[in-house]
Order: C-alpha cells, then structure tokens, then sequence
C-alpha cells in the first residue's frame, strides 16, 4: 500500500497528528522511537508530487517530528 497524506493524517500508536498551519505535524510517542524514525525515513521516501515534508530534530539530533504540507496549495507566504 503506497503512503499517503490521508493514511498518514490517521495516525497510529507510533505517532500523534496535530493541525499545523499550512500542513500538518507528526509527533514520536515516546516508547515508539525506533517506529517512529522508520516512518520518517518512509515518509520521506514517498514525499514529492502529494506531499512534502520537513525532518525536526531533538537536541541529540534525532527526528522526534516531521512537518508535513500538501503540494499545490499555496500558503500565506507563497507568492502564487
């Protein structure tokens, strides 16, 4: 199954969703770290016609967040 923004919006024991603006913002649970950096990395992965995404970093640098934004909506900074 190809991931997706949608699937990705659902959530799962691994990770939490919180409404950003002009995106969204998935979270490590704690406990789930070693889950929540696969996802990242496969997140990463499938980013690109649907989706982009921006890898956040903890103090000992290691992705505890991704930013995600839909591709082809402008946002209140985009020029379009």
């Amino acid at each position: 199954m190809a991931l997706t923004l949608e699937t990705l919006l659902e959530g799962a024991p691994a990770y939490g969703v919180v409404d950003a603006r002009d995106g969204v913002l998935l979270y490590g649970r704690p406990g789930h770290e070693a889950a929540f950096e696969a996802l990242a990395a496969e997140v990463l992965d499938a980013s690109g016609d649907d989706f982009e995404v921006i890898l956040l970093t903890d103090a000992a640098e290691r992705c505890d967040r991704l930013f995600v934004a839909p591709v082809g909506e402008p946002g209140p900074f985009d020029p379009r």
